[in-house]
């Protein structure tokens, strides 16, 4: 029994040190209200109910992803928050990969590297109500991440909105 278990950590451990990004796990405790959801891969493959090639070499590369939107008025959230969330994310070794303002939003994402791979990416879509965050374990083309964005937005707008 012992052996069992022993091996059973050799296999457990590797994954369990490759989860969501500490910072975003700390907000959704914070703000457990917040609107959420888990993507995987089998999950974003459901999503591509149109077979869409584009969507497909999108998402191709993503082993799971989780996007939290946080109501910044009902929750008080300031710039200075803002600030501080960007903050924790540097500290987990996320660069600054773009910065991008359309319309009413801004669009920040950062990426961590590692030995030349990329190992996660964090895209924030900074609103004047909402902030959402989309946080991912994988890669994603890099001129894709703006088409990524736009998907997160239609995901955590009105279309999937169950209040």
């Amino acid at each position: 029994m012992r052996n069992f278990i022993f091996i059973l950590l050799i296999f457990i451990c590797p994954f369990a040190s490759f989860g969501q990004s500490e910072t975003i796990q700390e907000l959704h405790k914070k703000y457990d209200d917040a609107f959420v959801m888990f993507f995987y891969k089998n999950t974003l493959n459901m999503l591509n109910m149109q077979d869409s090639k584009e969507f497909e070499a999108l998402i191709n590369g993503i082993d799971k992803m989780k996007l939290l939107r946080i109501n910044k008025t009902d929750n008080d959230f300031t710039k200075d928050q803002y600030k501080q969330l960007v903050k924790d994310y540097r500290s987990e070794d996320f660069e600054e990969l773009m910065s991008v303002r359309q319309q009413e939003m801004n669009i920040n994402a950062y990426i961590k590297e590692s030995g030349g791979k990329t190992k996660g990416i964090v895209i924030l879509l900074n609103e004047a109500e909402n902030l959402t965050v989309l946080d991912i374990k994988g890669s994603i083309p890099l001129d894709k991440i703006g088409e990524l964005a736009k998907y997160a937005d239609e995901f955590s707008d009105s279309k999937l909105n169950f209040d």
